[in-house]
């Protein structure tokens, strides 16, 4: 915490040598500088004269008046929405949690009534599709969809839409847990008990489905404090002025004392809510230790087969990068021309091939994301090899979310693809380093781990013949089903215009520059954002489904040796 409120501080300082500076190219981009005005700037609000001076009025949480709305606090500036966006973060929480039960409702009767895995693969693909939705995207829709078409809504201020557009792909992410968290519960031995002493289904189904909630509590206490931060994707659009677009209108405005009470209180919320998920996992927990909650390995079930909805998925995504062989080229008699055989997917508001477009926007959202998820995943695992620390700091700050860490670093360096890269790094790595933390943990208490380590391996050794083999493949299929995750928020902090340049065919812009055109021409948003659905798909299929087709010719071998 400490050290969030010194990084804090020094915000004026990294992005130039003198806060006054800061201020006066917040103020005046294009005009020179003058010591006279630099020194009245000093003077009307009060700015600190060292970095030193900087982290001391820190230390007392005392970051003076905004840089933008003379006079004001910049803690009261950035406080002011914060109970809107609560109410929205919490209204959001609770209707994703009752939707992904129902979502999840189908697997726990096929469990309980024994009907297996069938259908395993579609309900993972299900729940993916949803969790892959931008919410910015989700908020247009349902705005012109809900409160301009059908008038059911009002168009601005907080209602069932802004909510909506945060709890269904929220839905999607928990429910897909949900689903795990059942075939694991169910795999219990006491599962099998209750059924032979004659239990009923429906009870079983509030058992299996109780012990499911209360493994899952920590998680959406996690997911609360996230939705939290993520509001700015949906208060802009509805023109809610909460915490969210507070954040976005000061790293737009470079307001720097904003954005350092806007990281902090985040910060705050993220360790705070980390510490109530430890607890709430300690106290519901720890009663079930040592109870009769082992697994049966008659009961594990394999995962479902997902390779050829895998490829289904991979088909399309493939498909488009043939695009990078068309030129982009504004031709304004094709202005939102529909899709057709010259044009498959239509043509944007300048005239330009949609499928060249995001075909070459690929290349920025996908590949930044490819890259960044590796830079994340080495720096996970080299942090996760360090000890348990990492998986501590990943419980406290997992909630930190990649857009909002965005702004801040947008108003401080401006907003370009690169500083939304560092964000997503910077954020990014805390997952992958706490599950190396625990893959570390556990080998560690191998018998053979220990046999060595008797013997005298020394630590290179251990390190790079017992754990590294364990840790890297477990955090290599980790970080891949994150880079969906890792360019969606790419394309959010495109979206919101401090991301890739205005000009980028990067998927986030596509999507903020059809926004005005969503009637008119709904491909130029459909294009993009279903690509982003099926790469967030092709990560949970080749995540949570068997990618082999092993058990099905062994299933095959066995019939015919059977019936022979």
């Amino acid at each position: 915490m400490v050290c969030s409120v010194l990084l804090a501080a020094l915000f004026p300082w990294i992005g130039d040598r003198d806060p006054a500076m800061a201020v006066f190219r917040a103020r005046e981009a294009e005009r020179a500088p003058d010591p006279v005005v630099l020194e009245a700037i000093r003077t009307e609000l009060d700015l600190p004269q060292t970095p030193w001076e900087s982290m001391g009025r820190a230390l007392t949480f005392d970051f003076g008046t905004s840089w933008v709305n003379k006079g004001r606090s910049a803690a009261a500036i950035a406080w002011e929405g914060l109970p809107l966006s609560l109410t929205v973060a919490a209204l959001a929480t609770l209707v994703a949690v009752i939707l992904a039960y129902v979502l999840a409702l189908p697997r726990l009767l096929r469990v309980v009534r024994r009907h297996g895995r069938r259908g395993g693969a579609v309900d993972v693909t299900a729940m993916a599709v949803l969790g892959s939705v931008p919410e910015f995207v989700l908020a247009v829709v349902l705005l012109v969809t809900f409160a301009l078409k059908v008038r059911w809504f009002p168009v601005t201020g907080l209602s069932a839409l802004p909510v909506l557009a945060l709890a269904i792909p929220s839905a999607g992410l928990l429910g897909r847990v949900a689903l795990i968290t059942i075939d694991g519960v169910a795999a219990e031995t006491w599962v099998d008990s209750w059924r032979l002493n004659g239990v009923s289904a429906r009870r079983t189904a509030r058992a299996i489905m109780a012990r499911t909630a209360a493994t899952m509590a920590p998680l959406v206490v996690l997911f609360f404090a996230g939705l939290l931060a993520s509001t700015v994707l949906v208060e802009n659009t509805f023109g809610m002025r909460g915490f969210g677009s507070t954040a976005l209108r000061a790293a737009v405005n470079q307001d720097l004392p904003v954005l350092q009470v806007v990281l902090l209180t985040v910060v705050v919320i993220g360790v705070a809510a980390g510490m109530v998920a430890h607890l709430v996992r300690q106290l519901v927990l720890a009663p079930l230790v040592g109870s009769d909650t082992e697994t049966s390995a008659a009961r594990v079930h394999a995962k479902p087969r997902g390779l050829v909805p895998l490829v289904a998925v991979l088909l399309p995504l493939l498909l488009v990068l043939a695009g990078l062989a068309r030129p982009v080229v504004i031709t304004p008699g094709q202005r939102l021309a529909p899709p057709s055989l010259a044009l498959p997917l239509g043509a944007d508001q300048l005239g330009r091939d949609v499928w060249a477009r995001v075909a070459h926007g690929a290349v920025y959202t996908i590949g930044t994301a490819v890259a960044v998820t590796a830079v994340c995943a080495v720096v996970g695992i080299v942090l996760g090899l360090s000890g348990r620390w990492a998986a501590q700091v990943g419980d406290a700050l997992n909630a930190l979310p990649a857009v909002l860490l965005g702004l801040v670093l947008a108003g401080i360096f401006g907003g370009s693809l690169v500083t939304a890269a560092h964000a997503v790094v910077l954020v990014g790595w805390i997952p992958l380093a706490a599950h190396a933390a625990t893959v570390v943990a556990e080998t560690k208490t191998t018998g053979y781990y220990q046999w060595a380590r008797l013997a005298g391996a020394s630590r290179a050794r251990l390190v790079g013949v017992h754990l590294l083999p364990t840790v890297v493949p477990a955090v290599v299929r980790h970080a891949a089903s994150r880079v969906a995750h890792n360019a969606l928020a790419l394309a959010g902090l495109g979206f919101l215009g401090v991301g890739a340049a205005h000009d980028s065919p990067e998927w986030g812009v596509v999507l903020s520059e059809s926004i005005r055109y969503v009637e008119r021409a709904p491909w130029v948003m459909a294009t993009p954002t279903v690509l982003l659905i099926l790469l967030g798909v092709a990560a949970a299929l080749a995540t949570d489904t068997d990618l082999t087709l092993q058990r099905r010719r062994a299933g095959a071998k066995a019939t015919g040796a059977a019936r022979g």
